[in-house]
């Protein structure tokens, strides 16, 4: 798969993890440049989610067939959820986005 094809499928993931936050009630304010997360969404009672999408991707070999792979935060994500500790600033929330149907499923531990 090109670089371009994973760029086109990462946003065409987002676009769908945006509109499921948006049929929830949030509004969404998206990232301008290569931030450390693609969006955040917040809801009129105050909730606020920082959000980082990837698309949902299956094994199709030998090694355990049919399973999800896990996708983990990166090194600044990781470090920005420590200095947002006792802040009331809540995590970045790692979000997986199946590109076929649209469906959204959040993983259970980010950090």
């Amino acid at each position: 798969m090109s670089n371009n094809q994973k760029h086109r499928d990462g946003f065409v993931c987002k676009l769908k993890a945006m509109d499921w936050f948006v049929s929830k009630g949030y509004w969404i304010f998206d990232e301008t440049n290569q931030g450390p997360i693609d969006f955040i969404a917040v809801n009129i009672e105050g909730d606020i989610q920082f959000v980082e999408c990837k698309k949902l991707a299956i094994r199709q070999g030998e090694w355990k067939p049919g399973t999800r792979i896990n996708r983990i935060l990166s090194d600044k994500q990781k470090q920005l959820n420590k200095n947002f500790k006792g802040k009331q600033i809540p995590p970045i929330k790692l979000l997986y986005v199946n590109q076929d149907t649209g469906e959204v499923h959040e993983q259970r531990s980010s950090t």
